[in-house]
């Protein structure tokens, strides 16, 4: 028996246990390690499963979960997963003793994936998080280090989330099974935190159990009904069918990114026919199925959530195109969806808007693909269905509740091919042996449209290249050996990627910033400076939300790369559309460098791994007439950066190669400009911000700032006789600039030092954190000493000892997330 404070624990009493925590966490392995038997299978599937043993002579019972998206909010999840994670927690009654967050050790824990387990823990109450224990798997990975080394190094997210749970956290190496003493700790740890609750178990709400019971209780019911109603329409098909048909079957693929599109393409075909990168072509494909001959037609995906508005030009071209690939029209359209993550109204209304693309016909031709199949487990597809909602309802009625579920990780299992092959043959029945028809004025008049665009592309791709043909003759006279560049942009283009592709390592943060980043790095013989700028936001459709920041943002990347920059860089992401909105939007932030500003710009367009065959001229001439004004008011100069692939040399060689060319038209000059003309410019924009907001509010705005006072904090007094910028007759005016900046900043950062104030950085000493949740939380970062002594407070009288601490942590590896990927929400 273990006594803590008056609680006296019985070691014969059972010990109840739920393993939550994200996908490919290693939950399973920890219940098998912990049970000491192979209880929990490797299938990861939507059902929560409960499991008994003994271990270290006493009674156990765990229950595990399904996992969630390391890094993306609840709302991404389906509603089967959510009704899961609330019956998992009442399928071990009355209640668990320890909830166990399960983390990989060799995985990224930064404040999405905080806030991903604070979202999922939050659904049970304050009280889960007195009854919750950080468990830690790949305990192998530590080597040499502590896990409390670990703690501190990875920072404020993880250090909050220790904290949160009191302290509380174990080491599992699922590898060494046979170190039984990992897991006696392990329940001594959970002892310890029971008698600090006073021998209390966590009891989850009864409402919200009974709540949740009801509501799978009528998707059951509605699920079976749907299940019935399907089967007896699809018997009255099969009769009107008669004798099996061998005839080609023509069939298309339209889907959202990630959507596994490509892979159901693969598993028609029985062979990887489709590679899986991005593209933005249709990609048709002939094979065998079942005995009959196939054409399959992949398409590019769209982003999930995007409007027909925000989706480009060339993909709904190309959607159309797909209709023409396999004359004389494609039997049926698969509409492929995941099964693993949430259906809301937003995708409805995406997926609705870019099939109205092909025709209100087009839904007597479709049939929905649900992929992932696995993760259902034993749940079938009309629960699914039923259980996510109106959105996802109205969908599969709007296509004749005609579905289908794939496994693309089972190709061996022939019947799933088979049966979507009747399915299809039961529609065309439906459809009077009908296919969809192509030849109709809208889909031929966009059909032209494409290939008007393609000539155009062609043109322009031949003018840009004899120009630059032109100026590569010119370059001897203007060789540079610096070249300092600036990013300029809106949110999510890439732009920050784009300066670790140049530089040919991530020196700037992805996530966003208030403030002007510079980097410095040789690149092909040649000293690049890289300053990044907070993104722009498009302040003229809210113009009280226009930040005054932003102008003095746009000011000082000037200011950063003195004498001037030889090329702005106008970055813009492949995947979003570019109208009139988007254009005006770049016009008016770069309104504060003044006109000439266009003759040292550049477009550079990144997501170029979407492109496949199709070249870039091919997406500015789709796009249309404003990302065209947008090329040519810069002189036609762009070029495409595929930043998932840094280990593309080539491809930063060329735009370096490109800014040279441009610095060569602009005679060997940089952008400059006088320290007046740039206030004055700055000080017009921010009265043009100013009277948008006036003209809302009737002058309730924020003042124009004194632009002067903070030109004069940047770069020190004005001197008439020499300018900021430019070749002025002081020769080290660039230095001077420089020194003052350099100083600036180490004044500020010395007042910060001497005075941090509550919550603004780490104690004197302790590492550097990621400004995240406990300086929100008005917290400072935690030390390892403070850890440790944490721990002692909380878990006195256990003595506290680490599991397998040896060399520093190898190179982190995923975890189980998206990484964006889907285009969520």
């Amino acid at each position: 028996m273990l006594f803590a404070g008056n609680i006296q624990l019985s070691s014969e009493s059972e010990m109840r246990m739920v393993l939550l925590g994200c996908k490919r966490a290693g939950k399973r392995s920890s219940g098998n390690t912990i049970l000491g038997n192979d209880e929990f299978d490797r299938r990861r599937t939507v059902q929560s499963v409960k499991r008994r043993g003994k271990t270290a002579g006493r009674q156990v019972t765990i229950v595990y979960t399904p996992g969630w998206w390391a890094n993306l909010p609840l709302s991404v999840n389906s509603q089967l997963f959510e009704q899961e994670l609330v019956l998992g927690m009442s399928r071990c009654s009355p209640g668990p003793h320890a909830l166990l967050l399960v983390i990989r050790l060799d995985s990224y824990f930064g404040d999405d994936e905080r806030l991903a387990f604070e979202e999922h823990l939050n659904m049970f109450g304050d009280k889960v998080w007195d009854h919750s224990l950080v468990l830690f798997t790949f305990g192998d990975r530590l080597k040499e280090r502590s896990i409390e080394e670990h703690i501190e190094r990875e920072g404020d997210a993880l250090q909050w989330l220790v904290e949160k749970c009191g302290y509380r956290y174990h080491v599992l190496n699922n590898k060494n099974r046979s170190d039984k003493t990992q897991v006696t700790e392990l329940l001594k740890k959970i002892e310890q935190m029971v008698a600090a609750n006073s021998g209390c178990h966590y009891e989850i709400e009864g409402e919200k159990v009974k709540e949740v019971e009801e509501k799978r209780r009528a998707d059951e019911k509605n699920a079976c009904e749907r299940k019935m109603k399907t089967e007896k329409h699809r018997e009255n098909l099969r009769a009107q069918i008669g004798e099996k048909s061998n005839s080609e079957l023509r069939i298309v693929l339209v889907g959202y990114n990630s959507s596994g599109k490509t892979s159901v393409g693969n598993t028609i075909l029985g062979r990887e026919e489709f590679h899986w990168q991005r593209t933005s072509k249709c990609v048709p494909k002939n094979g065998q199925a079942a005995g009959r001959p196939v054409v399959v037609v992949d398409t590019p995906g769209r982003r999930r959530h995007f409007r027909v508005k925000d989706t480009p030009e060339i993909y709904k071209q190309e959607v159309i195109h797909s209709a023409f690939l396999c004359p004389p029209g494609p039997h049926v359209f698969l509409h492929v969806i995941r099964v693993d993550v949430s259906y809301k109204e937003i995708h409805r209304q995406a997926a609705q808007q870019h099939l109205d693309l092909l025709g209100e016909d087009v839904y007597n031709h479709i049939i929905i693909v649900f992929t992932f199949g696995d993760w259902l487990g034993d749940v079938p597809i009309e629960q699914h269905i039923e259980s996510e909602g109106d959105a996802l309802q109205w969908l599969v009625e709007k296509c004749g509740n005609r579905y289908h579920v794939l496994n693309n990780r089972n190709r061996a299992d022939k019947t799933q091919v088979t049966e979507l092959l009747e399915k299809i043959e039961e529609m065309v029945a439906q459809n009077n042996g009908r296919h969809y028809d192509v030849f109709r004025e809208a889909l031929l008049k966009r059909e032209e449209e494409r290939k008007a665009a393609e000539r155009r592309a062609k043109d322009r791709r031949e003018k840009v290249q004899k120009k630059r043909n032109e100026l590569k003759r010119s370059l001897g006279k203007h060789v540079l050996s610096e070249i300092r560049l600036v990013l300029l942009g809106h949110s999510r283009t890439g732009k920050s990627s784009s300066g670790n592709t140049i530089l040919g390592r991530g020196v700037f943060d992805l996530r966003r910033s208030t403030q002007c980043l510079r980097r410095q790095g040789e690149v092909s013989g040649k000293q690049i400076t890289v300053v990044d700028t907070p993104c722009w936001r498009m302040w003229k459709e809210d113009p009280m939300k226009g930040p005054d920041e932003d102008v003095q943002a746009t000011v000082k990347s000037v200011l950063m790369c003195p004498p001037g920059p030889h090329a702005f860089l106008l970055v813009l992401g492949l995947e979003a559309s570019f109208k009139e909105k988007e254009r005006k939007s770049i016009e008016d932030n770069m309104g504060v460098f003044g006109e000439s500003v266009w003759s040292h710009t550049m477009v550079v367009f990144t997501g170029g791994d979407r492109l496949g065959d199709t070249t870039i001229e091919q997406h500015i001439e789709s796009e249309g007439d404003a990302l065209q004004w947008l090329v040519e008011k810069c002189g036609n100069r762009y070029h495409v950066l595929n930043n998932k692939n840094r280990s593309d040399k080539t491809q930063v060689t060329e735009l370096l190669e490109k800014i040279e060319e441009m610095v060569a038209q602009n005679n060997g000059r940089h952008y400059e400009t006088d320290r007046e003309s740039l206030m004055v410019m700055s000080q017009s924009r921010q009265e043009d911000i100013n009277w948008s907001r006036e003209k809302l509010v009737h002058g309730a705005h924020r003042p124009v700032p004194d632009l002067e006072h903070w030109l004069e904090s940047m770069v020190g007094p004005a001197d008439d006789d020499v300018p900021v910028f430019g070749y002025g007759r002081k020769t080290d005016r660039p230095k001077v600039i420089t020194e003052k900046v350099r100083k600036h900043h180490v004044e500020r950062n010395r007042g910060r030092e001497s005075d941090p104030g509550p919550g603004s950085g780490p104690p004197p000493g302790a590492r550097k954190t990621y400004e995240s949740g406990r300086r929100r939380s008005g917290h400072a970062p935690l030390g390892m000493r403070q850890i440790q002594a944490g721990v002692s407070r909380a878990i006195k009288p256990l003595v506290f000892a680490s599991v397998d601490s040896r060399v520093p942590c190898e190179p982190r590896r995923g975890n189980g997330s998206l990484h964006g990927s889907l285009g969520l929400p």
